[in-house]
């Protein structure tokens, strides 16, 4: 059943926001509900990991604290849009030590009667605080995977609509617990003169860390080698030196469940010292992916003298290299530059899969940039339900901006 794009308060302009009449969306519970003709008809316009069968992973594969919603968008009668949205539960925990860490600095930037009322109870009480976050967007993947529309359709008008459908979500959801906050991630730089309209229904914007994106410029690794100025050059090649007691092993589906307990516990090594965390993987996710998704996702094992050290999960797109979810044993990190070696591997299948770019994700932006990534911006907009907590976001969002960095070129100049 359609529902209609209805007027919604937009107290910024003390007015209701008026929308075209003719837009109207439908909304789904379950991959398997959705008109997966009208899906696909707008998903070849956006980002693969829109696709139905990476979704259908999500959804048997989720984490106890998470589900989903999908939603699709019609002007006339004629799909233009659709989105996708995670609804996570979480607590303070997934903020690790942060908190604890940040307290002094905390009350810096919000007053003495914020730090008492709200961050000494987020430390004191972590254990019983529990907040519904709304996601448009995919939480295991950095970038703008969770709305997309067709071009024939203006893109101010197609957000406009998604508003709609973000508080229709959010009201539904009061029988199973109140959304607390709205997110909506990541928008690149491209995408902000029309995602700004989610401005006027009073979401914040804010930067994130930035998406390290390599261009693909070279034909071979010793072409993108010799490409380098002499220090990173010798850099790269003392890392290849060190890692090459390390035998990779591609991983089949039964290669993944044989060693499922080792790769859990690989991947806990690295996911528990995120600063913030809001969901975690299932045992099956990396078994699954590559049982639906095939030779599109990769899984490669790191050993070494016969134990297994880490892995990297890769998706192969139809023109980039998506870095997924790693898993290091960090004992062995520092002897063999287990991670640099990943990077470097990752920069290795993109040169042999003649990528066009190779997608490193977020963190550790500073080493990604020695291997020649570049940041590419990301925005998110977010929005608390409650009013008076909507005021005061604004300088806790501030708060959590990306750390900073210093940004490396291992090129050589080229003189013109």
């Amino acid at each position: 059943m359609l529902i209609s794009c209805s007027k919604i308060p937009n107290k910024k302009k003390s007015a209701l926001r008026k929308k075209a009449s003719d837009f109207a969306f439908a909304i789904y519970d379950s991959v398997s509900m959705i008109n997966a003709e009208h899906w696909n008809r707008i998903v070849v316009h956006g980002s693969e990991f829109l696709q139905l069968p990476f979704l259908k992973v999500l959804e048997n594969e989720h984490p106890d604290n998470m589900h989903f919603h999908y939603a699709i968008i019609y002007q006339s009668d004629k799909p233009v849009a659709i989105s996708y949205f995670q609804v996570i539960d979480f607590s303070s925990d997934s903020f690790g030590s942060n908190l604890k860490e940040s307290e002094n600095e905390f009350s810096c930037i919000i007053t003495d009667y914020l730090k008492k009322h709200i961050t000494n109870h987020l430390i004191k009480s972590a254990d019983r605080i529990n907040m519904r976050l709304l996601i448009c967007g995919n939480a295991f993947v950095s970038g703008e995977h969770g709305f997309t529309c067709s071009p024939e359709v203006d893109k101010k008008d197609a957000v406009d609509a998604l508003t709609d459908v973000i508080y229709r979500i959010s009201d539904a959801e009061k029988l199973r617990g109140k959304i607390a906050v709205v997110l909506v991630k990541d928008f690149y730089p491209s995408s902000i003169q029309h995602t700004k309209e989610f401005e006027e229904y009073k979401y914040h914007d804010f930067l994130v860390e930035p998406n390290m994106v390599l261009e693909i410029q070279w034909n071979s690794f010793d072409e993108y080698l010799n490409a380098m100025s002499k220090k990173y050059r010798n850099r790269a090649k003392n890392i290849i030196k060190k890692g090459a007691v390390i035998e990779r092993k591609k991983f089949s589906v039964e290669d993944i469940k044989t060693n499922e307990k080792q790769i859990l516990q690989l991947y806990n090594n690295v996911h528990l010292k995120a600063k913030f965390r809001m969901a975690s993987l299932t045992p099956d996710y990396f078994a699954e992916m590559k049982k639906v998704l095939a030779d599109k996702f990769d899984f490669v094992g790191y050993y070494f003298n016969e134990k297994l050290i880490g892995f990297r999960s890769t998706f192969i797109l139809e023109e980039d290299i998506e870095a997924h979810f790693i898993g290091l044993d960090y004992s062995f990190n520092k002897e063999l530059d287990l991670y640099q070696n990943i990077l470097c591997d990752y920069v290795k299948d993109s040169l042999h899969k003649k990528a066009k770019h190779l997608f490193l994700g977020r963190t550790a932006s500073e080493i990604k940039s020695t291997l020649g990534a570049e940041a590419l911006e990301l925005t998110c907009y977010i929005r608390h339900r409650n009013p008076l907590s909507n005021r005061i976001i604004k300088p806790i969002v501030d708060y959590l901006k990306p750390s900073e960095w210093v940004p490396r070129n291992p090129f050589k100049e080229i003189s013109v």
